[in-house]
C-alpha cells in the first residue's frame, strides 16, 4: 500500500496481536458460523477506525489531522460502514445469548474509544483497557462458534492474561531504564517483584488447571508459555535495547498458547461428543 494509505492504519502493532489472537482461537477451535464471520469483520473494521479517528481529532500531530483529514474521513466511513453492515448481520444470524455478549465489548470499546481521542491509549489504564476490550471479542465470537460458556469465558481470560503480562513486562523494561533517583529504582524493583508473582500464580493455575473437575477450565493451561517467557524476562531483566527481541519472543510465546488453546478445544469438543454414549461418569 502507498504511503498515505498506510497513515490510516493502526500503528499500534502490539494491538494486532491483542485482536487477531483471539480471533484466531475461535475459528480455528469451534465452529465458525455466518455470524461468527460478520461479527469478527465488524470487529476488524471497528478496529481499522481507530487510526483515522486519532488523525481527525488530532492525536496524530496538527500536521497530520490539517494534512490527511479528508482522507481520514473517506477511511473512517468505509471502515464503520463496514462495521455497521456486517455487525448488524452477524446480530441478526445469531443467538439471543450471543447478542447479549457483543453486550461486553461494546462498552468496553467505548471507553476505549474516549480514552483514545485524549490521547492515553499508551497510559496504564488505555492499555489495560485495550486488553480487556480485545481479549472480550472471543466471548460472542466463541459462543456463536460453538464453544460452552466456560471454554469461551476461559479463552478470553487467557488472552487478556497474556496481554496484561507482555504488556507489563515491556512497561516494566522502558520504566526501568529511565529511572534515575533511588525512589524511582525502588518502584521499578517493587513492579518487578510483583510482576514476578503474577507470573509464578499463572503457571500455578495452568499446571493445576488440567487437574481440576471442569474439563472446559483446561484451556487456562494455555497460558503458562506466555508466563513463563515473562518471568524470565522479569528474572534476567533486558535493557530497552531488547524491547524488539522481547516482542517478537512474546510473539512466539503467544503462538505457543495458541496451539495450546486450539489442541485442547478440540479435545473438549470430542469428548463432548463422546461422553454421552460412555456408560459411566468421567467427572
Amino acid at each position: 500500500m502507498g504511503t498515505a494509505q498506510r497513515k490510516m492504519i493502526p500503528r499500534e502493532h502490539g494491538a494486532y496481536a491483542e485482536l487477531l489472537f483471539p480471533i484466531a482461537t475461535v475459528f480455528l477451535g469451534g465452529s465458525p458460523t455466518t455470524s461468527t464471520w460478520l461479527l469478527a469483520i465488524g470487529a476488524i473494521a471497528v478496529f481499522l477506525a481507530n487510526e483515522p479517528l486519532l488523525v481527525l481529532f488530532g492525536q496524530r500531530g496538527n500536521r497530520m489531522q490539517r494534512e490527511e483529514s479528508d482522507r481520514a474521513k473517506r477511511a473512517l466511513l468505509v471502515f464503520l460502514l463496514v462495521a455497521f453492515c456486517a455487525g448488524v448481520a452477524g446480530l441478526l444470524l445469531a443467538t439471543v445469548a450471543v447478542q447479549y455478549a457483543v453486550g461486553i465489548p461494546l462498552p468496553l470499546g467505548g471507553g476505549l474509544i474516549m480514552l483514545a481521542m485524549q490521547g492515553l491509549e499508551r497510559s496504564m489504564v488505555g492499555e489495560v483497557l485495550a486488553a480487556a476490550t480485545l481479549s472480550s471479542i472471543a466471548i460472542p465470537l466463541g459462543l456463536s462458534s460453538g464453544l460452552g460458556l466456560a471454554p469461551t469465558l476461559a479463552v478470553a481470560l487467557i488472552w487478556l492474561v497474556t496481554s496484561l503480562l507482555g504488556t507489563a513486562a515491556v512497561r516494566l523494561t522502558v520504566a526501568r531504564t529511565k529511572a534515575k533517583s533511588d525512589e524511582a529504582l525502588a518502584r521499578t524493583r517493587f513492579k518487578r517483584l510483583l510482576l514476578i508473582l503474577a507470573c509464578l500464580a499463572v503457571i500455578v493455575v495452568g499446571v493445576a488447571a488440567p487437574y481440576g473437575s471442569r474439563i472446559g477450565l483446561w484451556v487456562l493451561a494455555a497460558a503458562v508459555p506466555v508466563a513463563v517467557v515473562v518471568l524470565t524476562m522479569a528474572i534476567l531483566q533486558p535493557t530497552a535495547r531488547r524491547l524488539r527481541f522481547m516482542g517478537w519472543t512474546l510473539v512466539a510465546a503467544n503462538l505457543c498458547s495458541l496451539i495450546a488453546v486450539v489442541t485442547t478445544l478440540k479435545i473438549i469438543q470430542n469428548f463432548d461428543a463422546v461422553e454421552p454414549t460412555l456408560p459411566f461418569p468421567m467427572f
